[in-house]
């Protein structure tokens, strides 16, 4: 899949807005520490949350967008990943684990991205927060993923929609729509598509059909 070099400038630029949160009260913390006035306890504890929700975010983002995820991967690891993403937050998930519902099978590796940057889609879609629902099913043609995401004022932005199209030009991209682009692009890769749609009463849904490994 060729990138064009504007695609990786404002991926990068998106990354760096999503991560300047948590460092940023990483140093506040240090600073509260410093200044010796402030409760050690208190400042300790922002730390070492926003620390660990820097490393959840690394993590999540260099499978998501670069070539940690190697050849094979799986459902489950998608979604241990998610859950970590999202244990502290204003989005909810729920996501039945595929030993009990769904299947758990391997998943070639840029369908894992896939999969990870769908989540992102729905996180996007909620900006109060909500309920990130994802079901998996067994298809013909590999891992079916439907993804849901319900809350007040969850919509997807038009902006997002006309960028996932097949000939949107890449002079028009913007940090807010890359996401939607780039996941649309790994789609077209696999050989299949995001389907999104407005489902009504603040719900949203994605769903694609995920290829198995050496397909």
């Amino acid at each position: 899949m060729l990138v064009d070099l504007k695609v990786a400038q404002l991926l990068c630029s998106r990354l760096c807005h999503d991560l300047v949160g948590p460092i940023g009260a990483v140093n506040a913390g240090m600073e509260l520490m410093s200044d010796g006035t402030s409760d050690v306890d208190e400042a300790m504890a922002l730390v070492a949350g926003s620390g660990q929700q820097l490393n959840r975010r690394v993590i999540y983002y260099r499978l998501a967008f670069g070539l940690g995820a190697g050849a094979r991967a799986s459902v489950a690891d998608a979604r241990m990943l998610a859950g970590e993403l999202l244990s502290h937050g204003t989005v909810a998930l729920d996501w039945p684990d595929p030993a009990d519902a769904g299947p758990g099978k391997p998943i070639c590796a840029d369908g894992m991205k896939l999969l990870l940057n769908m989540v992102l889609l729905g996180i996007e879609s909620l900006p109060r927060g909500g309920t990130l629902a994802v079901g998996v099913s067994a298809e013909a043609g590999g891992t079916g993923v439907a993804i849901t995401a319900a809350g007040t004022a969850a919509r997807f932005r038009d902006e997002v929609r006309a960028a996932m199209g097949p000939d949107f030009p890449v002079g028009d991209l913007s940090a807010r729509t890359v996401q939607g682009y780039f996941t649309a692009r790994l789609a077209e890769r696999l050989g299949t598509a995001v389907e999104t749609s407005d489902m009504g009463g603040d719900r949203v849904r994605f769903a694609a059909v995920l290829p198995p490994p050496g397909a």
